[in-house]
């Protein structure tokens, strides 16, 4: 393949699958996975862009608790009612990033815990997942936890409430409308939130994102972080491919 050919693929294939690959070396034409020049000129490593999926990804960048909470408070709650509730939040507002940072408390606390996160278009869970949770839990506080409740049917999700209940079993769930369930917690994400994840990230890995890029943003895909984050990757790889161009030309 010529250099030209070369670097038209890295241009179309960089953006939309080097920050969520993680074997994306090996899925390259064979030629890639060579010191080549020009490629090492146009792809970064994942690690060196704060805002790639391995910095991000929930577990990853912590939750941004809004004044006067904190995972403790909230397990805590979680308990005193029953350990039923729902976490409700627009698509992309942080919802699966508190999970991750409820899980661990929930398990400090003595529970035994199940999750699974359900993508767009699931309408049932995973066959017998139900019958092997709760046969094989080792003690009485077992929760299961959904994210991604609203994907499935009512059905499923009136079976779902009824199962836990019969087996004495918590239940937590992520959605973006109510579901019936005791509220625990409603995400959103503000301008002033969204910086403040953005000043943690670029402090691990510095960026040459401005502040003006985040309000831009942020003005653009509203309270969805996931999409201003990955607004943010691209405006930092622009950024980057043409300080790597001018070095090249000044060379």
């Amino acid at each position: 393949m010529r250099n030209g050919n070369a670097n038209a693929y890295c241009n179309k294939l960089i953006a939309s699958l080097f920050r969520n690959s993680e074997n994306f070396m090996a899925d390259l034409h064979p030629e890639f996975r060579t010191p080549h020049s020009a490629f090492r000129n146009l792809v970064p490593s994942r690690h060196s862009n704060p805002f790639a999926t391995c910095w991000t990804r929930p577990g990853a960048i912590p939750f941004c608790f809004p004044p006067g909470q904190d995972a403790e408070r909230l397990v805590r709650q979680l308990a005193e009612q029953h350990w039923r509730g729902e976490i409700v939040g627009p698509h992309g507002s942080g919802k699966s990033t508190l999970l991750a940072a409820l899980v661990p408390q929930m398990r400090a606390s003595g529970c035994e815990v199940h999750s699974i996160t359900l993508h767009d278009g699931q309408r049932r869970l995973p066959r017998g997942w139900i019958n092997r949770v709760l046969t094989m839990s080792a003690t009485s506080h077992t929760i299961l936890v959904l994210d991604g409740y609203e994907q499935l049917a009512p059905w499923s999700r009136w079976w779902l409430k009824l199962r836990c209940r019969r087996a004495g079993a918590g239940l937590l769930v992520t959605s973006h409308a109510p579901t019936g369930l005791p509220p625990l917690i409603r995400t959103s994400s503000d301008l002033q939130l969204v910086e403040r994840l953005v000043d943690i990230l670029v402090q691990r890995v510095p960026s040459p994102v401005a502040p003006s890029d985040v309000v831009a943003s942020h003005a653009c895909h509203g309270s969805n972080v996931r999409e201003i984050l990955f607004d943010l990757y691209d405006r930092h790889e622009q950024r980057m491919r043409a300080r790597r161009t001018l070095g090249v030309c000044g060379t």
